[in-house]
């Protein structure tokens, strides 16, 4: 099996799509591309970017190492985001 690429990129961009869906991904093993259609509601756009990364979540493509750790040694806030 091959090794993991060194640089995994993330893109977003804003695109048309042409009143489908609010949000559309696509992952691959080199990167991460997110469209997300602005003409959509607020609301519509979070529920879809809420569905993309749960289902990412739960299906095990994307999982969280354990930072407890980390976070000890470099205390930062979820605050720190804003």
């Amino acid at each position: 099996m091959a090794d993991s690429p060194e640089v995994y990129e993330v893109y977003v961009h804003a695109a048309d799509l042409k009143g489908e869906t609010p949000v559309a991904a696509r992952d691959t093993l080199e990167r991460y591309e997110l469209a997300i259609d602005f003409s959509w509601p607020p609301e519509a756009i979070t529920a879809s970017l809420q569905a993309i990364f749960q289902d990412a979540v739960d299906s095990q493509r994307w999982s969280r190492n354990d930072t407890r750790e980390q976070a000890e040694a470099d205390p930062q806030t979820e605050d720190s985001l804003t």
